[in-house]
């Protein structure tokens, strides 16, 4: 379980470029492009939609888990 978790810390922190502490969708858009994957604006859209659950426009990292 400490695995698990230091690996989504790990994760979520190279993909916070701006280190604010939460994931725009700029930051999860490149991640993806970086990464070699197209992922669709919809479909960006709706992910954040089921993550972000107090629907501020960011992921924190205890949304992210």
């Amino acid at each position: 379980m400490q695995e698990t978790e230091s690996r989504l810390w790990n994760l979520f922190q190279k993909i916070d470029r701006d280190q604010s502490g939460h994931l725009d969708k700029n930051e999860l858009q490149s991640a993806f492009t970086r990464a070699g994957l197209a992922v669709p604006t919809d479909k960006l859209d709706r992910f954040f939609q089921d993550v972000d659950a107090n629907q501020d426009g960011v992921i924190s990292f205890d949304e992210w888990r």
